[in-house]
């Protein structure tokens, strides 16, 4: 907090119903791309398995979600029980973590995992991200995870158009479901949705 009582980091402090009340959060359309802070970079553990993980808590800076959290799990210890190929996502998650740190230009203090102390170093950097939604789960829940990161300076912030509608058909007692036909990019093969998170 700067000088005053009533400094805001986020802009001037109006009084105005919609400065006042809180949003409704929703489910961040998958494709966007916004701005974003982060909030806090830590060590996590799984409380039912142990997996211990590294997590990203970005802001939202812009866009038509400004305010917003959304985190980036990144698997540097390894994979946990649902990974198909633990190495693979351990391997891609380091690489995530050396681009942070290219990005930021921050060097690491030692070859250790890192600290919560050592991350701390990254808290309120500002970079480019590009969100996305896993499939529905068994309970019918989505959730937003980070795909992309990408230096701040002339970065475009754009909302998504969030993943085509599944439709759900029933053959006997066995239900499918297929993507319903919207335009897509061929080339871009869109995220594994194998697991619940990426990294």
């Amino acid at each position: 907090m700067s000088g005053s009582f009533w400094d805001s980091d986020l802009g001037d402090i109006t009084g105005k119903a919609e400065d006042a009340f809180a949003k409704s959060f929703m489910q961040i359309p998958d494709g966007t791309k916004a701005l974003a802070k982060i909030h806090s970079f830590t060590n996590q553990v799984y409380k039912d398995s142990g997996f211990k993980y590294l997590v990203i808590e970005w802001e939202l800076q812009d866009g038509d979600f400004k305010g917003q959290k959304v985190q980036q799990k990144l698997k540097v210890y390894g994979g946990d029980q649902y990974d198909k190929d633990s190495a693979k996502t351990r391997h891609r998650a380091l690489n995530m973590l050396k681009l942070l740190y290219q990005l930021f230009n921050i060097k690491p203090k030692h070859t250790n995992p890192p600290s919560d102390q050592d991350l701390a170093s990254f808290s309120g950097k500002i970079a480019g991200i590009k969100i996305r939604e896993t499939e529905p789960n068994d309970k019918g829940k989505q959730y937003n995870w980070v795909a992309e990161v990408h230096p701040s300076q002339g970065f475009k912030s754009e909302t998504g158009a969030g993943l085509p509608v599944i439709a759900h058909t029933s053959v006997s007692n066995h239900s499918s479901s297929q993507r319903s036909d919207v335009p897509f990019d061929n080339n871009d093969p869109g995220p594994d949705l194998s697991d619940d998170v990426p990294f």
